[in-house]
């Protein structure tokens, strides 16, 4: 027994091509639908594949090759060599069969991803504006898309920056781009404690962002450089040794620490901590889209009522996962920026980027682990005069 395919419109055509050339007998093992081969061919239509098992000596054409060959040769034909048997031919045409079905899903799958650049790039030639500028201009640009300013917003300083320089042609480009940048980040809002009036913080942010460790950098700088009177709360009761982190470092800072199990225990842990100045709230950090995570949020918001709510982002991120992150947290309301783990990276675009599409104002940055050295409150010139030079 042979094993043979076909390709056809559909099955009623391959079983017309099938009866004529291999006889009423052929058995039909498997159909698909599939493509020709080559690369020319990934975006075509499907066409019917059959796999037909048949005894060749039943076949039509076989009989007509075999019957004329005898007419020119008396010599009797050896008998053809026993073939594997039925079952085995099922097997193999079942292993071909799965062979060419993954072949087949990665075909496909290439021709999807295929599809979709191409469809990416024919909305961008729609979309993307062509931007001309002067020499100066488009150095600028490209010495913020090189520190990893998002192109949209490289774009918009570049076309405000002509703006200005159109009503004042003797301006600086650099000079007009650096004063622009500044305005965007605005003035920075630290933590401020007001004097007899206790203060509430709460800290935010994704998992690994750095939030127990900026705590800890501020609990430090406000208690041993300010001379305030802190305590810190801890509500993150996911992340193995967070009690015990913080913990280590209260005691070293003689401060006091409270670790709530149970939401309802918040209100509680603030009151017995009435005569600090400032309290730092340290929370979970969850993945985007965790609705239980953002109840609770809500909930220790609604019970702690924080005067400041900082949002910790680190610097390594790109402008896709800023977005992300912003929106996530976009419930809290009124949050300060701190981006964390500065060390980290040597560009200082996603500090702009941070700023512009959450429309926050920026509060600190920090620079490593070291306590309580490696924090700041952020410095808008320098930050500008890094991104332009």
């Amino acid at each position: 027994m042979l094993v043979k395919r076909y390709h056809a419109k559909d099955m009623q055509a391959a079983m017309e091509v099938v009866k004529r050339e291999l006889g009423p007998d052929a058995v039909i093992l498997n159909s698909r639908k599939t493509r020709k081969k080559g690369l020319k061919n990934l975006f075509s239509k499907r066409i019917l594949e059959v796999m037909v098992a048949y005894e060749p000596e039943k076949a039509p054409i076989a009989r007509k090759i075999n019957g004329a060959a005898r007419a020119a040769d008396p010599t009797p034909a050896p008998a053809e060599p026993a073939r594997d048997d039925e079952a085995d031919a099922r097997r193999a045409a079942a292993a071909s069969e799965e062979t060419l079905k993954r072949l087949d899903e990665r075909i496909d799958a290439l021709g999807q991803m295929v599809a979709g650049l191409m469809e990416k790039f024919a909305e961008l030639g729609e979309t993307e504006p062509e931007h001309r500028y002067s020499e100066p201009l488009e150095s600028l640009v490209s010495r913020l898309t090189e520190n990893q300013v998002a192109g949209e917003l490289a774009h918009i300083l570049a076309r405000d920056t002509m703006d200005v320089l159109a009503g004042q042609p003797d301006a600086s480009a650099g000079e007009v781009m650096e004063q622009l940048i500044l305005d965007l980040i605005g003035a920075p809002e630290p933590v401020l404690h007001r004097r007899y009036k206790r203060k509430t913080v709460l800290v935010l942010g994704p998992t690994g962002v750095g939030k127990t460790t900026s705590i800890v950098k501020l609990a430090a700088n406000f208690t041993l450089k300010q001379n305030k009177k802190v305590g810190i709360i801890n509500t993150d009761m996911y992340r193995i040794g967070a009690n015990e982190q913080l913990k280590t470092y209260t005691d070293i800072l003689s401060i006091p620490f409270g670790a709530v199990y149970r939401l309802d225990e918040l209100g509680g842990v603030i009151e017995s901590m009435g005569d600090r100045d400032i309290i730092f709230i340290d929370t979970a950090g969850k993945r985007p889209g965790d609705e239980q995570h953002r109840e609770d949020i809500l909930e220790i918001i609604r019970t702690a009522k924080p005067e400041d709510t900082l949002l910790c982002v680190p610097a390594a991120t790109s402008f896709s996962a800023v977005k992300e992150i912003v929106d996530t947290y976009e419930f809290a309301g009124d949050f300060k920026l701190v981006v964390t783990k500065l060390d980290e990276t040597r560009f200082r675009g996603m500090l702009l980027n941070l700023i512009w599409y959450a429309r926050k104002s920026p509060a600190y940055i920090t620079t490593g682990q070291g306590v309580p050295d490696d924090i700041d409150v952020l410095d808008a010139a320098s930050l500008a005069d890094q991104l332009l030079h």
